[in-house]
């Protein structure tokens, strides 16, 4: 039952995050103006809609049907008046930020940001840590080496390296914030894929294979990892969870997604300058929902020995 509330969650997230020129746009999901039809033009955003909103096509449109959400996360002017941090109403139903873009908007678009930069950073420091803690059971001499650099990692605080990465970079793509938390994540990966690939490397097959001329490469990746990758699922649910937190901290410190894309942290730091209750509860919802509900699957991907 919590793994199929888990799911159900996160597939909400992925809905948003897929559908999100379907549900918050400028232009509507079809219209007829000028005696042209144009099918899902908040999708394919064509040349001669270019300027427009749902605001202004009302008055010349034959037919309209717009989006739940009439606004994009990029608009600056709701309903042709710009309306810096307004509250909540009925046409805005979670208010604006301080450039008068609808928040509810940047909320759903901001869930791209979360369904790229989680899954990417987990793949990125699996496969990383992964491969490293692989090679240490290939021979003495690699462990001796990688596994200095694993300890060396785990005592650099994640957070601070994020910070020291991305100051030193720049804000920038949600690719770049993978990868920078891969950087930072994926000595706990190979750490525990060291531990596991040891127990591994002892078996009877793995010295069969050796004794059989298999080099340290071939040992490691073919006859250690797929057997020693039973910690790393865990990991892979909580490091969803953490990638996101990571990348909401980045964006509000400013060191995050490049501006104007919207993102949970981004509206979260506005709150920090200018406090208003709808800039802080539903961004920090947001992510609370994206945690618990990889934390609901954890605890089913996690071993029964390891519950009991």
């Amino acid at each position: 039952m919590r793994r199929n509330v888990g799911v159900g969650m996160l597939g909400v997230l992925l809905f948003c995050a897929l559908g999100a020129d379907l549900l918050a746009s400028d232009l509507p999901l079809y219209c007829t103006v000028d005696g042209r039809t144009y099918i899902l033009p908040c999708v394919t955003k064509p040349a001669a809609l270019v300027g427009q909103d749902q605001q202004t096509l009302a008055s010349r449109a034959t037919k309209l049907l717009g989006t739940p959400i009439p606004y994009g996360p990029l608009s600056q002017r709701p309903g042709g008046v710009l309306a810096p941090l307004a509250a909540p109403s009925s046409v805005h139903l979670l208010g604006t930020d301080d450039r008068g873009r609808d928040v509810l908007a940047r909320i759903v678009h901001g869930s791209r940001i979360a369904c790229i930069v989680g899954p990417l950073a987990v793949i990125f420091y699996l496969a990383l840590g992964a491969l490293v803690g692989a090679l240490c059971a290939s021979g003495r001499g690699l462990d001796l080496i990688l596994g200095r650099f694993i300890d060396a990692g785990l005592t650099i605080p994640a957070l601070f390296l994020l910070l020291l990465v991305q100051g030193l970079a720049g804000s920038g793509s949600a690719v770049q914030i993978a990868v920078v938390i891969a950087l930072a994540e994926w000595p706990e990966v190979a750490r525990l894929v060291r531990a596991e690939a040891l127990r591994v490397a002892a078996s009877e097959h793995v010295l069969a294979a050796r004794s059989l001329g298999a080099g340290p490469l071939r040992v490691g990746l073919v006859h250690v990892l797929p057997l020693a990758l039973g910690p790393v699922w865990v990991v892979a649910g909580f490091g969803l969870a953490q990638a996101v937190m990571f990348e909401s901290a980045l964006s509000f410190l400013g060191y995050g997604i490049a501006p104007p894309t919207a993102s949970w942290g981004e509206l979260l730091g506005q709150a920090a300058a200018h406090p208003r209750a709808w800039l802080v509860v539903p961004p920090a919802l947001a992510i609370a929902w994206t945690v618990f509900a990889a934390r609901l699957l954890v605890d089913r991907l996690e071993a029964p020995e390891a519950r009991s």
